[in-house]
């Protein structure tokens, strides 16, 4: 049961994945008069996707709850950034039912480009294991009828990279649930050019005041494991381990302590994303231009640079 009078979540970070939604989470932790949820991403209203509110032990609205015990009074904003939840066909639903006066963000990547840095990550915590992009993007059908699915996927809708890169059907199904003024959306190309901009236009919708912020620095940037062995102790313990190993990774979290995150650091590793090959790239901007067109209009955004089919150059992003 919701406590009386406790501030409860009112502002939601929908996604997109890989488009600067960890930096933006970050710049609004720092602030006293945000409280954000740790983990960043509880996927609790994603009931579509199970297994990612079961990897933090939440169970129950209460266990939901006790992520954000530490609000109180001093933070108009109550929020956390679950990437799932716009993919998700029912957690705007979810979440609307929960609060009717929640608030959203929505940062969206070209797709292109956003297909490909998702599979980075996916292969960084070891539900992929296909290690070519090319050979992931065209198995993507096979996986949809249960073939060829890494043996430790936890998750096979992960998989879909070209479904979840599809932004137009998603934001088209969340302007049916809630209001248009209830969303910022902002461009993930915008955000690299001038976060500083991005931010202050986030505070505006928020109703908080320009803290003056004028460093962004880049957060979640493309990694990798440094050990395969390690990461798949901990990422994928096996089953006879698995509730303890959840139950220290959730302890950890919650206390953060220097010496562990420090060793953590160590075991990840920068990563550049390879060029795509120009038949590849093509491919994907015909399988993602009608949903490219959607979000146009439902937007008013001029997306088309997102069709254009000529390599982008490699430019260091703000965050991934």
């Amino acid at each position: 049961m919701t406590p009386i009078n406790k501030p409860t979540p009112n502002t939601f970070i929908l996604g997109a994945p890989k488009s600067g939604t960890t930096a933006m989470a970050q710049y609004l932790r720092d602030r006293p008069d945000v409280f954000f949820s740790d983990p960043k991403e509880p996927a609790y209203f994603a009931s579509d996707y199970p297994v990612l509110a079961r990897h933090h032990s939440l169970h129950t609205l209460d266990d939901y709850l006790a992520l954000f015990a530490g609000a109180d009074e001093r933070h108009p904003i109550v929020a956390e950034g679950s990437t799932t939840y716009l993919h998700s066909r029912c957690a705007v639903a979810n979440i609307v039912a929960f609060n009717p006066q929640a608030r959203f963000i929505v940062m969206l990547r070209n797709p292109v480009e956003f297909a490909q840095a998702y599979h980075m990550e996916q292969s960084y915590v070891m539900n992929e294991d296909e290690p070519d992009f090319a050979t992931a993007w065209r198995a993507q059908a096979a996986r949809a009828r249960g073939e060829q699915l890494p043996r430790r996927c936890r998750d096979p809708n992960k998989l879909q990279y070209g479904m979840i890169g599809r932004y137009g059907e998603q934001v088209q199904r969340l302007l049916a649930t809630v209001p248009r003024e209830s969303v910022l959306f902002i461009r993930y190309e915008d955000f690299r050019a001038d976060a500083g901009a991005c931010y202050r236009r986030l505070l505006a919708f928020l109703d908080l005041p320009d803290d003056g912020r004028s460093e962004f620095p880049v957060v979640n940037s493309s990694h990798r494991q440094r050990s395969q062995t390690v990461a798949k102790l901990v990422l994928t313990p096996p089953k006879a381990i698995e509730p303890i190993v959840l139950k220290l990774r959730a302890f950890l979290r919650r206390n953060r302590f220097p010496m562990i995150e420090a060793l953590k650091a160590q075991f990840r590793t920068g990563h550049r994303r390879q060029t795509l090959a120009p038949e590849l790239r093509q491919e994907m901007v015909a399988w993602f231009a009608d949903d490219i067109r959607l979000l146009e209009s439902l937007l008013g955004w001029d997306l088309s640079d997102w069709l254009d089919e000529a390599p982008v150059s490699p430019r260091q992003a703000v965050a991934a």
